[in-house]
């Protein structure tokens, strides 16, 4: 079997440094329906993103780009702009949009979408463009053989078993090397169901953060290990560690996903957007406006959504108790 030769990584990122004056985490809720307006207001209630950058001169946005339709389905550009503008302001040099690439090497975006940014593929079957991590906490991969035992292997299935295809073991993960490298990331995911996760939002948004195995092997391990699969959507995040994340949900995808099929639902007019350093707070709030919006949620699908949050509490990514949280509300 061909190797990789390396030395794995100590994850990115660390504590929550989105902090009130009161010394609680920032919550913070903005109420609107013009994007500018609403990042203006969320960037107020925190402060402003300099005091956070510790000097960096350099910002990765993380979007959602599961897809090619149009917002929410992924990251409105003019959400991106809004943003950009802001780290700007803060004395960003260089603001860096990483787009996940499933096989096809195509922008998502148009450059002209996204003035004064620079966009990096990674490239998901090519283990070059990932960084090997590893943290104790984290369970590892099942083994590949195992989790296809019962499927015809072809496609990214069959590739996923040949032996030189390079695959992890132990604690760790293969992280796109543009997010492991950065000193800060904006999270900037959408609100929309989906098939195995039950919602995509700020957590599930990091399986675009990873290399295409790990996310293939949790897929299909779906059918066998209902756990396995919330946990890696956890452990992924965890990978990460974004330093702010901000949810824009004015409007949001329902019923189905993450790809829009003949019974997904696009509700408009929820005219929010989650402002926040803790990603598990993000979807706690994030999964309510599911909750509120869309009537086929049931409590099964929330039931699966807490798992993953106790998931994320032990990996001390968050927490889902708002009364923790210094929470800003603010009407644009």
């Amino acid at each position: 079997m061909a190797t990789l030769t390396e030395t794995p990584l100590a994850r990115r990122g660390g504590e929550n440094r989105i902090i009130g004056s009161n010394g609680r985490p920032l919550l913070i809720i903005v109420s609107g329906r013009e994007i500018d307006a609403m990042i203006d207001a969320g960037m107020a209630a925190i402060g402003g993103l300099a005091p956070y950058l510790a000097g960096g001169k350099q910002v990765v946005l993380k979007p959602n780009t599961n897809q090619r339709d149009p917002f929410p389905s992924i990251t409105d550009p003019a959400t991106m702009r809004a943003v950009a503008r802001h780290c700007q302001y803060a004395g960003v040099e260089r603001v860096l949009v990483h787009e996940d690439h499933k096989r096809e090497l195509d922008l998502y975006y148009e450059p002209a979408e996204l003035p004064g940014m620079e966009v990096l593929l990674s490239h998901s079957p090519t283990p070059e463009n990932y960084v090997l991590v590893e943290h104790p906490k984290w369970h590892g991969d099942v083994d590949p053989s195992e989790a296809y035992a019962d499927l015809e292997p072809k496609g990214m299935l069959a590739r996923l078993l040949e032996d030189d295809y390079p695959r992890t073991s132990g604690h760790r993960i293969r992280v796109a090397r543009e997010l492991q490298e950065a000193s800060f990331i904006i999270n900037m995911p959408v609100l929309k169901r989906h098939f195995a996760g039950q919602i995509t939002s700020a957590l599930k948004n990091h399986f675009g953060s990873v290399y295409g195995p790990h996310r293939w092997l949790a897929h299909v391990s779906l059918q066998k290990n209902r756990d396995y699969f919330d946990r890696k959507l956890v452990e992924f995040a965890s990978a990460v560690r974004p330093e702010l994340t901000i949810t824009d949900v004015r409007s949001l995808q329902a019923v189905s996903g993450p790809n829009r099929g003949e019974d997904t639902r696009i509700v408009e007019d929820v005219n929010k957007l989650i402002v926040t350093g803790d990603m598990v707070a993000a979807d706690t709030v994030a999964m309510e406006l599911m909750k509120e919006h869309d009537p086929s949620f049931t409590k099964t699908n929330e039931g699966i959504v807490l798992r993953q949050h106790q998931h994320a509490e032990e990996l001390g990514l968050g927490s889902g108790d708002l009364s923790k949280f210094e929470i800003i509300e603010v009407s644009v």
